[in-house]
């Protein structure tokens, strides 16, 4: 699937004897002589490739969308009934999906399945908001499947920015820019990138306590659904409770999800605040969240064993989790960190590099994608760095596995006389262990050998028979 994405973005492979032939070229030259990428580029992409886009002018989507020649999709829809249109953008919608996905069959994609349980990824889903952007002409969000993540839910989104219906093209569409990159994204990543990271840090909780909120009388009305990644014959299912950060949600665990496929359970408890949705209050207190957290939890797993898995701020989550779990008397079989810090890790002696390093690598992953920071998205980041302020993990009986990226991120600080001090740690009781990538990565091209330590590391618990 990765080689049909890479071919539609305008490159093309490399023959093996000529990879290898370049290979050797790199590795025997003169280190004086500058040093040429060589890429093989095709003129066939529905865009310049990225190296060209800077030379190349790009024609307007829907001059291309004509010179395909085919009717525009405002001419399709032109004269449709309100249930022919819906129907027509959901069929849109599962062709461009099939696409992404490599699915040889649109009308199989399911209209109210999760995107995300079917393999979209980071990757293709901005692939797909790419396509979508094209086709329609709409200057669509990078986090399109994020805020709307089954197909019938983006067809629906599509037909209320497309003209045509009584509220024309301008309410919600003006609504989706206003959220997104306003004064509090550009502040803060101005406050960033002038070295004030702290500030920047205490500027979102000062702007968190505008966000509406609720209490843990009314969390059922505010709880999400668990995403479903993947199923399995495997005894142990694995919960997963995502980063809290402005580009968080159960997409981070997408590729980690499908290396359990057909293996064991896997899920994600989605915290509320990171979709795009008219009611956005956020949980009036870490005690209300956990209470969220640990009912989207014992819903997935009924009586079965699991392990809790956490990455970054997440892995805050589910150590908490655990915590209320085992004070209510459902013990986990195991609790993995992926790269986890304490929350107070910014202001332990040697690690003032920590805030910046963090936010740099979210607001580099927003540029690489061409995402938009939305200022609502921030000021959810910050409620949740509220609630969690003086928390500290306490001792479980659950073991703990602690992973660590073994790359650092740009601005990490590598002391000479400890260069291990950087890596990830947590102040209880746990084992670790390395693996392959940075606090990123280790959830993207490398959720592979993540996945794989966590299976590894399940094949070691002791798991409990119920109760007779």
């Amino acid at each position: 699937m990765d080689h049909a994405r890479i071919k539609r973005t305008g490159l093309s492979p490399l023959s093996a004897a000529h990879a290898l032939a370049l290979f050797d070229a790199v590795a025997f030259r003169d280190p004086g002589v500058p040093l040429v990428v060589p890429a093989a580029l095709t003129a066939t992409a529905e865009t310049p490739p990225p190296l060209l886009r800077g030379l190349v002018r790009q024609a307007r989507p829907a001059v291309r969308g004509a010179a395909a020649g085919g009717p525009s999709l405002a001419a399709r829809l032109n004269g449709l009934t309100p249930d022919q249109r819906t129907e027509a953008l959901l069929d849109l919608v599962r062709t461009e999906v099939a696409t992404v996905l490599t699915h040889p069959d649109p009308t199989a994609i399911p209209a109210d399945r999760p995107l995300i349980e079917l393999g979209l990824d980071s990757l293709t889903a901005v692939e797909l908001r790419n396509r979508l952007t094209t086709t329609t002409t709409l200057r669509l969000p990078a986090t399109l499947t994020f805020d709307h993540p089954t197909p019938r839910a983006i067809a629906a989104y599509l037909d209320r920015e497309l003209p045509g219906l009584a509220s024309g093209p301008a309410g919600p569409a003006r609504r989706t820019d206003a959220g997104s990159g306003g004064g509090l994204a550009a502040l803060h990543r101005r406050m960033h990138e002038t070295g004030k990271h702290d500030e920047a840090a205490q500027l979102l909780v000062a702007a968190s306590h505008a966000r509406s909120h609720f209490g843990a009388q009314d969390r059922d009305r505010y709880a999400l659904p668990p995403v479903r990644l993947a199923t399995g014959p495997g005894r142990v299912s694995v919960v997963c409770f995502p980063a809290l950060s402005a580009i968080s949600g159960p997409h981070e665990y997408s590729r980690f999800g499908q290396a359990f496929r057909d293996d064991r359970n896997v899920y994600v408890v989605p915290s509320p605040g990171f979709t795009d949705g008219e009611d956005d209050a956020l949980p009036d207190s870490l005690e209300t969240l956990i209470q969220m957290n640990v009912e989207g939890l014992r819903e997935c797993v009924g009586d079965e064993p699991f392990v809790v898995v956490g990455r970054s701020m997440g892995g805050c989550v589910a150590h908490a989790v655990t915590v209320a779990l085992e004070e209510q008397g459902l013990r986990p079989a195991g609790l993995a960190l992926i790269d986890s810090y304490p929350i107070d890790a910014s202001a332990q002696d040697g690690m003032g590099w920590w805030q910046g390093a963090m936010i740099g690598g979210m607001l580099e992953r927003i540029d690489r994608f061409d995402m938009t920071l939305h200022d609502t998205r921030l000021t959810t980041m910050g409620v949740y760095n509220r609630l969690f302020i003086g928390w500290q993990p306490k001792p479980v009986d659950a073991p703990i596995l602690l992973l660590r990226a073994v790359e650092p991120l740009r601005g990490t600080t590598i002391e000479a006389d400890d260069p291990a001090r950087w890596k990830a740690y947590w102040p209880v009781p746990h084992d670790a262990v390395d693996i392959p990538g940075d606090h990123f990565t280790t959830l993207e091209e490398h959720a592979g050998t993540t996945a794989e330590a966590i299976r590894a590391w399940i094949g070691t618990l002791r798991i409990e028979e119920p109760a007779a």
